[in-house]
């Protein structure tokens, strides 16, 4: 719809909405990322949080923010599950 009173039209309201959309994705990740300095602070930085087993460099490397391992659903995209293996 319209406002022509503000000026502000469908398209402004899908702009609005892909920016706090985009917004709500940074936040997470900034927030993963000070999840994952705290554990590397605390010394456990790498250990998946539910069975303290060491998660694969593999799988570090391409999310360093992990906080489980695959077993506790450390990936939940099956295509990086698919193109990682747990061998280090």
């Amino acid at each position: 719809s319209d406002d022509g009173e503000l000026g502000v039209s469908d398209d402004d309201d899908t702009v609005l909405e892909e920016g706090r959309r985009l917004l709500a994705e940074a936040e997470a990740k900034l927030a993963g990322v000070e999840r994952a300095l705290a554990r590397l602070d605390a010394g456990n930085y790498g250990l998946c949080e539910v069975c303290g087993e060491p998660i694969a460099a593999a799988l570090l490397s391409e999310r360093p923010s992990l906080e489980r391992c695959r077993a506790h659903g450390g990936l939940d995209v099956q295509s990086d599950a698919d193109s990682l293996t747990e061998k280090e």
